[in-house]
């Protein structure tokens, strides 16, 4: 399940990167602004997961636990 949505959000950051170099919108700011917000979204959905796979993946050793990049307390 976690597969098909890993790979839902890539193909639709794939679909908004090609769209916007095939039709640039308007040219207005706000559209520019619009659309690398969207990508710029579905990267931090991308992210998110793969922060919580790390946090389920993490190595104990005491009482601290490696979440991707850091080391958390609890």
């Amino acid at each position: 399940m976690l597969e098909i949505i890993i790979n839902a959000l890539l193909e639709e950051k794939n679909l908004v990167a090609h769209e916007t170099m095939q039709s640039p919108g308007d040219g207005s700011p706000f559209e520019y602004g619009r659309r690398i917000g969207h990508y710029a979204g579905l990267d931090r959905a991308l992210a998110i997961v793969n922060e919580a796979l790390s946090a389920e993946e993490g190595t104990e050793h005491g009482n601290s636990r490696h979440v991707g990049k850091r080391w958390v307390q609890y």
